[in-house]
């Protein structure tokens, strides 16, 4: 059994109010000095930071005194933003709907659609029990209308569980509309690289595609020299990122792969960032539901982040690109679609047990 709570934006004050308890879990609100609202969701191991009302990205993740989330200029989410680079630092948003990914230059879309600072319009709090056990959570409804073209709901769901140090993303949308909708979605996810970890992954290394995206106009010659020697380098192996850190090894300002995920006999990808230390961070996604594996590294001096698995319906170029290539998803009126990812710690012994898993599958 579920039980809801609806918030509204009243309810946020500068201090932060408990507004929701369940045994080990606890649901607060507060705001960030810059004025945008924020729901932590604690456990016994840790907490998530998500920003209700803008996107619902998850803001922090933080397990075991271990903050996930990339590093950016951004300490706090910005009020105003209009596009996500002018607030970027977050853990996880959402990418989409009617386009994602980089405009090409005859694109009209922003960078990564509507989704990522989408305002919505209903938000709630969860809390229950389910096969995983008791959980809290955060979801919500983004209701996205444009008159002759466009008219869609988009729900996500973060659940927190008792005693994990991971969480549950549930993502659904439905096309209101008498037209079908063309969709792309892509599950934007930025744990942080660590110096000295490996990369366990279930896709071939031979189906990565490496994407050579060095701007021409790059302010540094002398980096996107090194870069660009780099891309090189994965065109004949891209295996050598699997080492984090490595001599030679150079993504700034950025670089994406592509990969092809192969699922275990229960639909499932994998995908870990192994610490020198044996703990792990990890993304468990289905192929089935998001067929791109897309792979974002940044790694400047006020940017780390380590996109080891973004799960995707298409590639990440922009809506005419992704229309060339057929990439396009459709939903009839009325069709509903979710989609699942799960990504948080592991500690040693797990990391161990998804490691072996992963190499029975032959990787």
């Amino acid at each position: 059994m579920e039980s809801r709570v609806y918030l509204r934006e009243s309810y946020f004050a500068d201090g932060e109010q408990t507004v929701l308890t369940t045994r080990n879990l606890l649901a607060s609100t507060f705001t960030y000095s810059t004025g945008v609202c924020g729901v932590r969701l604690r456990n016994e191991r840790g907490a998530v930071v998500l920003l209700p009302y803008m996107g619902q990205m998850i803001w922090r993740c933080e397990f075991d005194g271990r903050e996930l989330a990339m590093r950016s200029i951004y300490t706090e989410p910005e009020r105003d933003a209009r596009v996500f680079g002018e607030t970027y630092g977050c853990f996880l948003m959402h990418c989409g709907l009617t386009a994602m990914g980089n405009p090409t230059p005859k694109d009209t879309h922003a960078p990564h659609g509507e989704l990522p600072v989408a305002r919505y319009q209903t938000v709630f709090l969860v809390s229950g029990e389910d096969e995983k056990g008791r959980y809290i959570g955060l979801g919500g409804t983004y209701s996205h209308k444009r008159c002759y073209e466009t008219n869609y709901d988009f729900s996500p769901l973060v659940k927190l569980y008792e005693g994990k140090t991971s969480i549950d993303v549930t993502v659904s949308f439905r096309n209101n509309k008498d037209v079908p909708l063309e969709y792309y979605y892509l599950c934007h996810i930025n744990h942080r690289a660590v110096d000295g970890s490996r990369l366990l992954y279930t896709a071939p290394r031979d189906s990565i595609t490496v994407y050579h995206e060095v701007p021409d106009d790059y302010f540094s010659a002398e980096i996107a020299s090194k870069t660009n020697r780099y891309l090189k380098k994965l065109d004949n192996n891209s295996g050598i990122m699997d080492h984090v850190g490595a001599p030679g090894q150079s993504y700034a300002p950025e670089i994406v792969f592509c990969c092809a995920y192969e699922s275990d006999s229960e639909g499932r990808a994998y995908t870990m960032q192994q610490y020198p230390d044996g703990d792990a961070v990890y993304v468990i996604h289905r192929p089935s539901e998001l067929p791109y594996g897309v792979r974002w590294i940044s790694r400047t001096e006020d940017e780390n982040a380590m996109g080891m698995v973004l799960p995707a319906t298409a590639e990440h170029k922009g809506r005419l690109y992704c229309q060339s290539k057929g990439q396009g998803k459709y939903l009839s009126q009325g069709e509903t679609v979710t989609y699942h990812i799960e990504t948080g710690l592991l500690d040693s012994s797990s990391a161990k047990e998804m490691a072996e898993r992963i190499r029975a599958m032959g990787f």
